[in-house]
């Protein structure tokens, strides 16, 4: 070991949120020279799995199965020895498990178990003279895929503009995914949004952190209403280390922001769909993301008031990032309103 942080203890381990911070000194511990921590990707090549796939259980966005959970031990370098005290920690986490679960992965093999989140929408009302009038923000908790009120989607994007592979576990996934041609068999035929999208910016990227890029929706124009896509770059990728949030999500929102603006101005475009920019595959932190994201929000429509963008929905995967949305809503210039 090259670090002189403490080992993690197992007995100590009973939350998701306890089995991340476990993995991240495991991580730090065997990082090799250069590395911060252990990347995802050497771990894929030590327990021959796919990056995506691990990334999901090292954020705690999932409880990996049994058996992937020994090999991400070993891979990090626990001895079989000393292996029983962990086991014992995998069961007491899966006890606890399902209300962790994001909605768009509601079903797991690991445990057997199925535990929907709850598909539910909350608004508030920003309240005084010095906003703009008639105007909400809304909470939509659960899948992204039963969302049909929102005339644009947000993607939030890498600064290359490079949408995720359609296996992967991220917006960006479904949003190619669901917004392509398939055949008969559920194939992708035409890869609609990710080739306008590459055609758009090409010869042109990276992009600057912030940007942002406006598309057709493709087939979600049928399936969920949707009107346009636009692509923000809200995460960075960093060799041997993935991606990671951009330090300015608040320049992300608002310059989406504008830009819905603008889709407003020329068409009859009214809302728009945000997902918590950044706190997914970038590991950004939610309740710090969340705060900066209504803080630009509530500049927007305190300094634009002629605009024609009347909601603005923040898309809430989890119940924490539900729970932690309404409370930084509940704290701020809002008051809880019924929608029309």
């Amino acid at each position: 070991m090259t670090h002189a942080e403490r080992p993690p203890d197992p007995t100590s381990l009973h939350t998701l949120d306890d089995l991340v911070q476990a993995f991240n000194k495991l991580r730090r511990r065997g990082a090799r020279k250069g590395q911060v921590r252990l990347s995802v990707r050497d771990l894929a090549a030590r327990t021959k799995r796919a990056p995506s796939t691990l990334d999901a259980y090292l954020r705690g966005t999932r409880l990996p199965p049994s058996d992937v959970y020994e090999d991400l031990l070993r891979a990090l370098g626990v001895e079989v020895t000393a292996m029983r005290p962990w086991l014992d920690a995998w069961e007491r986490i899966a006890d606890g498990w399902p209300a962790r679960q994001p909605a768009s992965r509601a079903t797991t093999q690991a445990a057997g178990r199925s535990e929907p989140i709850h598909f539910s929408e909350t608004f508030y009302r920003l309240t005084g003279e010095r906003y703009r009038p008639d105007t909400l923000v809304g909470v939509i908790t659960g899948d992204i895929r039963r969302v049909r009120i929102a005339d644009v989607w947000v993607n939030s994007e890498n600064t290359n503009m490079r949408m995720s592979r359609f296996e992967e576990y991220s917006i960006s996934a479904i949003v190619r995914f669901e917004g392509a041609k398939h055949d008969g068999n559920g194939h992708v035929v035409e890869d609609t949004i990710a080739n306008e999208l590459a055609s758009k910016v090409a010869g042109r990227v990276p992009l600057a952190p912030g940007s942002v890029v406006t598309t057709g929706s493709g087939e979600l124009a049928d399936h969920n209403r949707v009107r346009h896509v636009i692509h923000v770059a809200a995460v960075r990728g960093e060799p041997g280390e993935g991606y990671r949030q951009v330090p300015d999500i608040g320049r992300c929102v608002s310059n989406i922001l504008v830009e819905a603006e603008r889709l407003a101005a020329v068409g009859s475009v009214r809302s728009v769909l945000i997902p918590l920019l950044g706190t997914g595959v970038a590991g950004g932190q939610l309740e710090p993301t969340v705060h900066t994201m209504v803080s630009s929000i509530v500049d927007h429509f305190t300094y634009h008031h002629e605009g024609a963008l009347r909601v603005v929905y923040l898309l809430a995967t989890t119940g924490p990032e539900r729970d932690v949305c309404r409370a930084v809503l509940a704290g701020g210039p809002f008051e809880p309103q019924e929608p029309s």
